[in-house]
């Protein structure tokens, strides 16, 4: 008999991700409902949110186990779409709950592509505080949803030249200085969450914003001041001209 996916996202997360450990299977959260795992301020009345669905990325290995492991767990594998897209990524449903499961296989691609190989290993049951953040950053039409997202890690976690439960410099600032296209949608990004912040719009005290202005603040002045590739430098000439990310229309079952 199949097992039947928990009614709470927080705790189905964390379930899905320590049965795959077991049988093999490398899954973490990311998204939103990773994000509230990772950060005690998701609670906070100014920064809760709803959350629809569930977004995972799996490593390779293993990767073409992963429809009879969902099925095992009580969702419905998307057959059409998963036979075209199985390499790259693979969608399942949640009958029970009306809900989706997007699992993402060891990159994310968006707007941006953003490789997460290496990467599953560093924390868990979620992805780093890093890719979280350049997961939610990358979108190039940001939402109410996401900047609240954003706004929760950068309140819950500073900017660290290392890897841990933090905002790692050395590597955001790494991928936008040799990838002009990275560099550009954040940097928006992080004006529009400075302009949310003065006013007020995130609903956050005095003492709040003020430590995510700065932490912004300081991620964008390291970035600016990264020495730059040639290939950034080369993109650059032609400016925002020509688009620089990948438009992305929502699959849904």
């Amino acid at each position: 008999m199949n097992a039947q996916p928990a009614t709470d996202l927080r705790e189905e997360l964390q379930r899905l991700v320590s049965l795959g450990e077991t049988l093999g299977l490398c899954l973490r959260g990311l998204g939103g409902v990773a994000v509230a795992l990772h950060s005690p301020s998701a609670n906070l009345p100014a920064l809760q949110r709803s959350y629809a669905d569930l977004d995972l990325v799996a490593g390779k290995n293993g990767a073409e186990r992963l429809d009879g492991f969902f099925v095992e767990q009580g969702y419905e594998p998307d057959r059409q779409f998963n036979a075209s897209n199985g390499d790259r990524r693979r969608l399942f449903f949640d009958v029970t709950h009306q809900r989706q499961v997007d699992v993402f296989i060891e990159r994310f691609k968006m707007c941006h592509h953003l490789s997460l190989t290496g990467r599953l290993a560093l924390d868990s049951p979620t992805l780093t505080v890093s890719d979280l953040y350049l997961t939610k950053a990358q979108i190039a039409q940001l939402n109410e949803k996401d900047a609240l997202d954003l706004a929760t890690l950068l309140l819950d976690h500073g900017l660290m030249r290392q890897e841990g439960d933090c905002l790692n410099l050395d590597y955001v600032v790494g991928l936008c200085a040799a990838d002009w296209g990275w560099y550009t949608t954040l940097s928006i990004n992080h004006e529009r969450l400075l302009g949310l912040l003065a006013q007020g719009k995130l609903g956050l005290n005095a003492q709040q914003t003020q430590q995510v202005k700065e932490r912004i603040e300081s991620l964008q002045v390291a970035m600016v001041n990264a020495p730059k590739t040639l290939a950034w430098k080369l993109r650059d000439r032609l400016g925002r001209r020509v688009r620089w990310y990948e438009e992305v229309e929502e699959v849904q079952r």
